[in-house]
């Protein structure tokens, strides 16, 4: 999953912008995330993540909320991250590799086999290449 912004329910993002609901990201590099993890074969999405520093505290009704406003995922950085690009004009990315959800029927933080690890990885390097080419 391809972020696109994050909302800003964390500490360290108010350390670099100002107060506000959520972090853009750069936006050049997510094509190059796009050509590059696309042909792995593998579901890809772009969207908004919700990034809060205390993971187990997320509520149903907090999900339910931010699932409504169109957010994909929760995570631990993003935010930060996107900030950090702001205030120093840096292209940064952020990509989840969904291992657990609410509704998934396997084993939690389950991440697939090794070698699409190692494909995924290999692919964030190309993007991140093909952006400063």
């Amino acid at each position: 999953m391809i972020a696109t912004g994050a909302i800003r329910d964390e500490g360290t993002s108010y350390h670099y912008l100002p107060p506000a609901n959520s972090a853009e990201a750069p936006l050049k590099l997510i094509p190059f995330l796009l050509t590059e993890l696309g042909p792995l074969g593998l579901p890809v999405h772009c969207g908004m993540v919700w990034t809060t520093d205390a993971p187990y505290r997320e509520t149903a009704k907090e999900l339910k909320m931010y699932s409504s406003q169109g957010v994909l995922a929760v995570e631990m950085q993003a935010a930060s991250l996107f900030a950090l690009a702001s205030m120093r004009n840096a292209t940064i990315g952020a990509v989840a590799h969904v291992s657990n959800a609410i509704d998934h029927p396997g084993e939690s933080f389950d991440k697939g086999p090794e070698t699409d690890g190692i494909r995924i990885l290999k692919a964030l390097c190309h993007a991140g290449l093909a952006v400063v080419s």
